[in-house]
């Protein structure tokens, strides 16, 4: 039998960028939120690339993320059982 979940915290598909190992990253750490300063160079450059990460749907709809849904063209089985840490890079996804 399914996992019982509290409304929102079921896990869903979320589709994000992310970075390549090798993609030199200007973090500005100062204020609460850090971030990546150089992130359209980065993007321009070809150093990252679409994954599809499994987040609580909560935070998927708190931070105004793309959620995968079924009937998307990025939609796979696969996403419909979702465990903490589960990912995907797009670009390896069969079509």
């Amino acid at each position: 039998m399914p996992e019982q979940t509290t409304p929102g915290e079921e896990r869903v598909p979320v589709l994000m960028v992310a970075y390549e190992d090798s993609a030199d990253l200007d973090i500005n750490n100062d204020g609460a939120n850090p971030t990546v300063e150089n992130h359209d160079e980065l993007i321009n450059n070809g150093e990252t690339y679409e994954e599809i990460r499994a987040l609580k749907r909560s935070d998927a709809e708190q931070y105004d993320l793309s959620i995968v849904e079924p009937g998307d063209s990025l939609w796979r089985e696969e996403f419909a059982d979702l465990d903490s840490g589960d990912v995907w890079r797009v670009d390896e996804l069969d079509d």
